[in-house]
């Protein structure tokens, strides 16, 4: 079965959402053990900021988190994607 779970990285400001990248299951990595490992930020603003949200294989979304710009970065150059 083609497993199709996928993390969006994403931008917050207000109401409105940017897309920023998405990261796919492959033989190279997989999606679940990336967001188990990607660190949670304190949710104290939660208006606005860099998120994280996690889809199954139906494209539903089941669960989201904030995290940090530095951390946007990683996950959107790829460099903790390889470690998965």
């Amino acid at each position: 079965m083609f497993q199709q779970s996928k993390i969006l990285v994403w931008y917050q400001v207000a109401s409105q959402k940017v897309v920023l990248g998405e990261a796919f299951n492959s033989s190279h990595y997989d999606v679940h053990s990336l967001w188990r490992r990607t660190p949670e930020e304190d949710q104290s603003n939660q208006g606005m900021g860099f998120r994280l949200s996690l889809f199954d294989d139906d494209g539903r979304e089941i669960a989201g988190k904030a995290i940090s710009m530095g951390t946007a970065d990683q996950l959107l150059s790829g460099t903790c994607l390889n470690d998965a």
